[in-house]
């Protein structure tokens, strides 16, 4: 085995360790979003932005979001956050319900981040606007709102504009250009073996629920702990075997300590250019005018 494909193993085993210990994560997950999950490449290669060059749409994707960090205006945000829906949902043909329902999952996460912003507790009614409860006060501030506001804003922009990138853009595409930035190729790979074994992971940790479930593992919150650690252990094994059974898989086929990937490059088209250029000018002088 050599030292380079020992790094892609022990970093894989060592990624699925990771991955079994924060299960609870990856249900929850499953839950909210069900089987769309396993629909992010499906909708990567029936994008309508699929023959977009990858690379002029990763520039898009981040250059849009360092200008909404950087210019950090609502204006602006909001701005971001409704082109680059409109350029998914229109663009990309990406179904509106399936696009809400990626959303959904961060924009949890998003709310519950303002709300510790937009909320202090006291044990007096010193904010704008207060609310007594039992022996102490939510107290809301203008400024605190406000800034809440700006923070939720931001984040779903930034998504928004992630999203546009991803669920557009195949992995073998983002990893070609990747490549060409010159980033170290045991990071590239990684990256690209981290993503596919996420949703093996939640294949199988799917099923093994469905089968606790199906033998009555959850009819009691004692059973409900109980079968979460057997199913938890038992992933942690399996995906142990998996990455074995893949490196060996790796093996067979000719690997000597460097993946190969193969995709189709696409030169980008003089509309494409031009409306990333003017987007990208047109953000910049949103948030200096405004």
């Amino acid at each position: 085995m050599s030292s380079f494909g020992e790094l892609i193993c022990v970093g894989c085993l060592y990624t699925q360790e990771g991955i079994s210990v924060v299960q609870a994560v990856f249900f929850m997950s499953c839950r909210l979003q069900g089987k769309e999950n396993m629909k992010i490449d499906y909708y990567a290669y029936h994008s309508g932005m699929n023959g977009w060059n990858a690379g002029l749409k990763m520039l898009l994707a981040v250059g849009t979001l360092c200008l909404t960090i950087a210019l950090d205006k609502p204006a602006v945000s909001l701005f971001v956050l409704l082109t680059m829906s409109l350029l998914t949902l229109i663009k990309g043909k990406i179904p509106g319900k399936a696009y809400l329902h990626f959303l959904s999952v961060p924009l949890a996460f998003v709310i519950m981040s303002g709300a510790a912003i937009a909320v202090e507790f006291g044990r007096s009614p010193l904010g704008d606007w207060n609310l007594h409860i039992f022996f102490f006060y939510l107290c809301f501030y203008r400024s605190s709102l406000l800034l809440a506001g700006a923070v939720l804003l931001k984040a779903m922009a930034g998504i928004s504009a992630l999203y546009m990138l991803s669920l557009s853009t195949p992995v073998n595409q983002l990893v070609l250009v990747l490549q060409k930035l010159h980033l170290p190729s045991l990071l590239v790979e990684l990256m690209n073996l981290i993503y596919r074994y996420i949703f093996i992971l939640i294949d199988a940790a799917d099923q093994m629920q469905t089968a606790a479930k199906a033998r009555f593992g959850y009819v009691t919150f004692r059973q409900s702990c109980r079968s979460f650690a057997l199913v938890a252990g038992n992933l942690f094994l399996v995906s142990l075997k998996k990455a074995g059974t893949y490196y060996d898989a790796l093996l067979s086929r000719g690997y000597e300590g460097r993946l190969e990937f193969l995709t189709e490059e696409t030169a980008p088209a003089p509309g494409q250019l031009v409306f990333t250029g003017v987007y990208l000018l047109t953000v910049i002088v949103l948030g200096c005018v405004l």
